[in-house]
């Protein structure tokens, strides 16, 4: 439960702009695409992201346009309030 309390205190500090030069995070982006079963998610940047297979049973359920802060390591979906580790690939 900690953890979770933890997320949602990431995403609200990123979303107010206060973690984004901190902390790397950069909002403003939406999700373009979900392909292979989460696997793989592209941005409306035309960024694609491979997560981990761990995250991918969430990741799979993710819907474009959905609200995206990108921190290094993590995609948070800001709509679902959730967050996987992911690594850009492109």
């Amino acid at each position: 439960m900690n953890s979770l309390k933890l997320l949602f205190a990431a995403v609200a500090l990123c979303l107010s702009g206060a973690a984004t030069a901190q902390y790397g995070c950069e909002s403003g982006h939406w999700i373009e695409a979900v392909f292979g079963n989460g696997e793989f998610i592209k941005l409306e940047d035309g960024s694609v992201w491979r997560v981990s297979i761990i995250d991918r049973i969430d990741s799979m359920l993710w819907l474009p346009t959905s609200d995206i802060v990108v921190c290094p390591g993590k995609l948070i979906n800001v709509d679902d309030n959730e967050s996987v580790d992911a690594v850009r690939i492109r």
